[in-house]
């Protein structure tokens, strides 16, 4: 694994550290963007094989697919918010 993979998976963490300790839906969707914005950034600083392991390691770590971990495409409901 290199460095940068390494750093991105601890900024995704840090995104995610106090999620199970609110019940506000708005924090959930500003934490998600900002993982997905991580990602984002990933894509350009990662090789491929690295960006698809920061994918699944989000998936598998905390339950959220940024786009292609299930389907193995990006979708138009990973951009969109659903109203609860």
């Amino acid at each position: 694994m290199s460095k940068l993979l390494d750093r991105c998976k601890k900024c995704v963490d840090s995104v995610y550290i106090n999620w199970e300790k609110t019940r506000d839906p708005d924090k959930h969707v500003i934490e998600k963007y900002e993982v997905w914005g991580i990602v984002h950034l990933a894509l350009y600083i990662l090789n491929f094989d690295e960006y698809n392991e920061l994918k699944q390691y989000i998936y598998d770590s905390h339950g959220y697919d940024v786009g292609g971990v299930k389907t193995g495409q990006m979708e138009i409901d990973d951009y969109e918010v659903e109203d609860e």
